[in-house]
């Protein structure tokens, strides 16, 4: 798997849905189970559809969580807010989910890698190159 491959899958962002196979599931007729995903989707209660991807098997077998520590006062020095930071490190390809908390640490990351090696590589160059970051710490999942 090549570079474009792993790019190309980290942006999968919409899978399918088969209303034949939801129709026979739910015992309704196949209009029906149309129409009423069509108005969840419409009152956006329905937002989007997402492909699994298994990170494993496509050459990510690390997965960690980092812990995010802010400069708030740089933040606002900026004119930026958590929130925005963590849409531009939401941005980053391997980060796959984040949160803004009330911990300890002001952001937790879901971050996959191919090694720790890469791993470093995506710590050091990716997060701690954004302004306002002023530590983190990492948790590794085993397994």
């Amino acid at each position: 798997m090549d570079e474009f491959d792993e790019e190309l899958i980290a942006n999968v962002d919409s899978g399918t849905i088969k209303y034949t196979s939801l129709a026979k599931k739910m015992n309704a007729p196949l209009s029906t189970v149309h129409f009423r995903i069509k108005r969840l989707e419409r009152e956006k209660i329905i937002k989007n559809y997402k492909g699994e991807i298994d990170w494993k098997k496509a050459g990510f077998s690390l997965m960690a969580f980092v812990m995010v520590s802010v400069d708030i006062n740089l933040l606002k020095s900026l004119n930026r807010t958590q929130d925005t930071l963590l849409k531009e490190l939401l941005d980053i390809m391997y980060v796959r989910e984040g949160f803004v908390t009330t911990s300890d640490a002001d952001m937790i990351l879901k971050v996959i890698a191919k090694d720790t090696t890469h791993f470093k590589e995506i710590l050091l160059d990716y997060i701690h190159s954004k302004a306002g970051i002023i530590n983190t710490k990492t948790m590794i999942v085993l397994g």
